[in-house]
């Protein structure tokens, strides 16, 4: 029986110290990742706002039909 063992070499980059377009693109990568989280969490509260202002808008007797508190009483 044989046993066959190959290394891979280091690749000179692999070891080499960070560029700076290196270093650039992983800051915008975390920038537009921070915009993404950014502007899905602005679209999620607009729609939690208009969804909210959808179900005010319905007239009472559905509202309370539904289960919806009333504003004008306190628990």
């Amino acid at each position: 029986m044989t046993m066959v063992c190959c290394d891979s070499p280091t690749t000179p980059s692999a070891t080499a110290a960070p560029t700076l377009a290196g270093i650039a693109k992983a800051a915008a990568g975390r920038l537009a990742t921070r915009f993404d989280v950014l502007a899905s969490t602005l679209a999620d509260h607009r729609r939690r706002r208009l969804e909210l202002a959808a179900l005010e808008a319905l007239p009472f007797d559905l509202r309370k039909d539904l289960g919806w508190p009333a504003h004008d009483t306190s628990r």
